[in-house]
């Protein structure tokens, strides 16, 4: 049962960011699904590189460098919940660039009782996402993207399909080291319901937009990333607030009245890359909102924190991401990338000098 409540507790709070209250399905696809991406605060869609992992969240990032490149994604959170990423991308042309991908999120074995708590087994809970992206190159500085979603849940008997689209756009301007994006999240429609007799309910949808800057003959890199941008009022009950109000009228929690600049801060992520080389950065990051709902008023430590790094070993780029979700308690990313074309063109050297 603990592990049910944690595992719970960690699904409404995903929900909290897309809907207030959680009145979302599918809110699994606003995980971040690289290493980097979570140290650099669960959002990046600004930052374009050759990296397959970028075009999964926006995919106007997805450019003709992913070309036959492959990205692998292993997350360990807590109460035994796992999930894992795999894109691949291709090119059919200098213009435009595909990207397939797929999510895979497991929240662990639970044990299936009667009314009267007899022990009848145990059950599981899975979701997946299958994904097909598409950019186009539209002028030298800026390109578009779709993601198509198929998602599919299947939590013990239940079992519910949805169908969802991203469309984003991305501005690179190499020469004075800028890049921005802008990204509509998430629209779609539930095609199978969980019950029969449940009302079909929304995808989490989302609007963000991101600007980075990097500094000229310096390694800093700085990102502003701004979500949940369609909805001002980002805030929701705390119902363990040690400060909350009961309205004495109807015996309801009062909802929390919070300032504007807290309503504005619920919105942001910062984070900063210290880009040494090809093969050696450092990501960290702080995404406000994480902090001001998850960390307990008393010891909220580094929660909303994240941080990781990432070093090119043998043509292989592995990545660390670790985010800080409770006091003491982190989400571990693993990530690896290859150009699997310049492994053909090794293997083809290789046979050739046999010879």
């Amino acid at each position: 049962m603990r592990k049910f409540i944690t595992v719970f507790a960690f699904l409404c709070f995903v929900s909290s960011r897309a809907q207030i209250g959680g009145t979302s399905a599918f809110t699994f696809v606003l995980l971040e699904n690289s290493a980097r991406h979570t140290a650099l605060g669960g959002v990046s869609i600004a930052n374009t590189d050759a990296d397959p992992a970028a075009g999964f969240q926006n995919p106007a990032l997805i450019n003709t460098r992913m070309h036959n490149s492959t990205s692998l994604s292993y997350a360990n959170h807590v109460a035994d919940i796992s999930y894992g990423f795999a894109s691949y991308g291709y090119s059919f042309d200098t213009a435009s660039a595909w990207l397939f991908s797929v999510g895979y999120y497991d929240y662990g074995k639970f044990i299936r009782t009667n009314s009267a708590g007899d022990i009848l087994g145990e059950f599981t809970v899975d979701d997946y996402n299958f994904q097909i992206g598409y950019s186009k190159q539209y002028t030298d500085k800026i390109s578009w993207g779709i993601n198509g979603k198929f998602l599919y849940s299947v939590y013990e008997a239940y079992v519910s399909t949805a169908g969802a689209i991203d469309v984003g756009a991305a501005y690179n301007d190499p020469l004075n080291l800028l890049t921005a994006g802008v990204l509509v999240k998430n629209m779609g429609y539930q095609f199978i319901r969980y019950a029969d007799n449940s009302p079909r309910e929304p995808l989490p949808f989302d609007i963000q937009a991101s600007i980075s800057k990097k500094l000229a003959h310096n390694p800093l890199r700085f990102t502003l990333t701004l979500h949940n941008l369609h909805r001002w009022n980002n805030s929701y009950v705390n119902v363990n607030a040690r400060n909350k109000e009961i309205d004495l009228a109807t015996g309801q929690i009062k909802n929390q009245e919070l300032t504007f600049g807290q309503k504005a801060m619920r919105h942001v992520i910062f984070n900063t890359e210290l880009v040494f080389s090809d093969n050696f950065q450092l990501r960290m990051g702080y995404n406000h909102q994480r902090r001001a709902e998850l960390g307990p008023e008393d010891r909220r430590a580094t929660t909303g924190f994240s941080w990781g790094f990432g070093i090119g070993v043998k043509k292989l780029m592995l990545s660390y991401g670790s985010a800080g979700y409770f006091p003491g308690i982190a989400s571990n990313y693993f990530s690896v990338s290859r150009d699997l074309s310049r492994f053909k063109k090794r293997n083809v050297l290789k046979k050739s000098v046999d010879l």
